[in-house]
């Protein structure tokens, strides 16, 4: 097996071992915020969890919108101290804290979107939850719902996105204007490690042969 035949093998065992010990689940959101073009709200993003046995990271990231982004809201947070970064960059939510908020002013467009990517080490058969949910409403304080308005129980809130402790994933939209799309990333990892493993093979039956 000559050098380039290992480097492949060497790579190909390291993605199967961060598959299987490093979970990665990313899903895309996107809103339809056509009928609130013009309005001022809040962008209200919240990760939230019942149990912190398993440590995890909801990374919002790539956010795009035609509308205009304001000031983070920084008095209204709750247990913030989790939470890191800035919108239109990413923000980082850790599970450490039961709650972690991030409230951001916004002046509406017709659209918005970004991808929500989550890493935890799994646990099996721990059905404990932590989920991330995005809510968009007239006032910092989330008591003027704009999208979803009929819930009573999570009024204003479009997206909830949940991960397990055990490395599942799923995702629900709350409201006709979003849609959100798991993008599966842990697959295409995993199918370039196959690849690269029957590259390896190939090769060296070839030599023996």
């Amino acid at each position: 097996m000559n050098f380039l035949k290992i480097k492949f093998l060497v790579i190909a065992i390291v993605m199967f071992a961060a598959s299987s010990a490093f979970a990665l689940q990313s899903y895309d959101v996107t809103v339809d915020t056509s009928s609130l073009n013009g309005d001022t709200g809040y962008l209200y993003l919240q990760y939230a969890t019942i149990d912190k046995a398993v440590a995890s990271t909801a990374t919002v990231s790539g956010f795009a919108t035609d509308g205009t982004l304001g000031a983070q809201d920084t008095v209204d947070v709750v247990n913030g101290s989790a939470v890191s970064g800035t919108l239109p960059g990413s923000v980082a939510f850790q599970n450490t804290n039961s709650i972690n908020d991030y409230n951001q002013a916004i002046t509406f467009g017709n659209t918005l979107s970004f991808l929500v990517s989550f890493t935890s080490t799994p646990v099996a058969n721990t059905p404990a939850v932590s989920t991330l949910s995005l809510g968009l409403y007239g006032d910092a304080f989330g008591s003027t719902p704009l999208l979803n308005v009929t819930d009573p129980s999570i009024p204003g809130t479009v997206a909830m996105i949940n991960l397990n402790n055990d490395g599942n994933t799923s995702a629900t939209s709350l409201d006709a204007t979003t849609n959100v799309a798991p993008v599966p990333e842990p697959a295409t990892c995993a199918l370039l490690g196959v690849g690269l493993f029957g590259l390896c093979v190939y090769g060296k039956r070839r030599k023996l042969v």
